[in-house]
């Protein structure tokens, strides 16, 4: 897709209207400090100050006409699951897992099928269900690739606790206790991100952990933002999430239409609340659906049966009251 920012000035770029919403992006690097580089360097991070405070994001889905739906459209994807008085909220190394897959099944497999029928078809020596040692070599390691993504780990998601007013985080071995009220949020600008910096827009929704919130743990002296989505092309789904996170913490349980789900969060095949005989079709076609689940969703295979996962710490139990490690 096209990039499509408009370029006001240098510290000043406003986003395409989509959905009803023109992000306006300032530079925000007075704000970070010059411990993190973006594509711009050190001198630039275009962002739109989320919170705090609170900013209120109203966006428009045309294709929904029940008031309140849009917002269940990326849930699933989104959270681990709601608990009452918190909700997890996955980051986005565990719900955006796909890259090396969709290259390979979308890239590397075609140009070896390619290479495969004109071999077979310019050469009367070559048997069609014969591979030679390179191109078995080739087919494994476009196959391995799929499935690279399921052995990174899976990190625990940042809990968003409304009872409390507090977010609680877990971040390369560090954790942080921050107050709602100092929370610091942003949407950024981020083409260079995901490789799209010539072709198209991008975009982080970024949670900024600072120092002064680690409560465990080394996290050095400089603010580190932890991506919890990226949209490439639309923004949507990075002022989605925003508004879940938003509304959970200003309302609560009532403030999402999907908050009282106190279960884990996963594409179920077949769904417990199918009737019996989709069950049982849905329990004889399960082994295929779950052979190509790798294919269809890397996260959420990763999820379900990836074994290397990050754990909270047992203090963030006790601030809950609750102990769930739900990924």
């Amino acid at each position: 897709m096209p990039k499509r920012i408009n370029k006001v000035s240098d510290d000043l770029w406003i986003g395409d209207e989509q959905e009803g919403y023109a992000p306006h992006f300032r530079n925000t690097i007075k704000r970070r400090g010059k411990g993190f580089s973006t594509g711009f360097g050190t001198s630039h991070i275009m962002e739109d100050v989320l919170s705090p405070p609170a900013k209120t994001v109203e966006l428009i889905d045309e294709n929904e006409t029940d008031e309140g739906g849009f917002y269940d459209a990326s849930y699933l994807l989104f959270s681990a699951g709601t608990h009452g008085d918190f909700i997890d909220m996955r980051v986005n190394s565990v719900h955006n897992r796909q890259t090396l897959t969709r290259f390979s099944q979308f890239f590397m497999f075609p140009i070896f099928l390619f290479t495969y029928l004109v071999i077979r078809l310019l050469r009367d020596d070559t048997p069609w269900l014969y591979l030679d040692p390179a191109e078995l070599g080739i087919l494994i390691f476009i196959f391995s690739l799929c499935f690279v993504e399921f052995f990174r780990p899976i990190r625990t998601p940042v809990r968003f606790h409304h009872k409390n007013q507090e977010v609680y985080v877990y971040h390369k071995k560090a954790l942080y206790r921050i107050p709602w009220s100092e929370c610091e949020i942003a949407s950024m600008y981020a083409p260079h991100h995901v490789g799209y910096g010539a072709f198209s827009d991008a975009y982080n929704l970024n949670l900024w952990l600072y120092p002064k919130h680690c409560v465990e743990g080394e996290c050095g002296s400089q603010p580190v933002a932890l991506n919890l989505v990226t949209a490439v092309g639309e923004h949507g789904e990075v002022y989605t999430y925003w508004e879940y996170i938003r509304r959970f913490m200003t309302k609560g349980e009532k403030g999402i239409l999907t908050g009282n789900m106190q279960q884990k969060v996963l594409f179920s095949f077949p769904n417990p609340e199918w009737n019996t005989k989709a069950k049982v079709i849905g329990w004889c076609l399960s082994p295929i659906f779950y052979g190509l689940l790798p294919f269809i969703s890397p996260s959420q295979f990763a999820i379900r049966f990836n074994p290397i996962k990050d754990h909270w710490p047992e203090e963030v139990h006790k601030w809950t009251g609750k102990t769930i490690d739900w990924h």
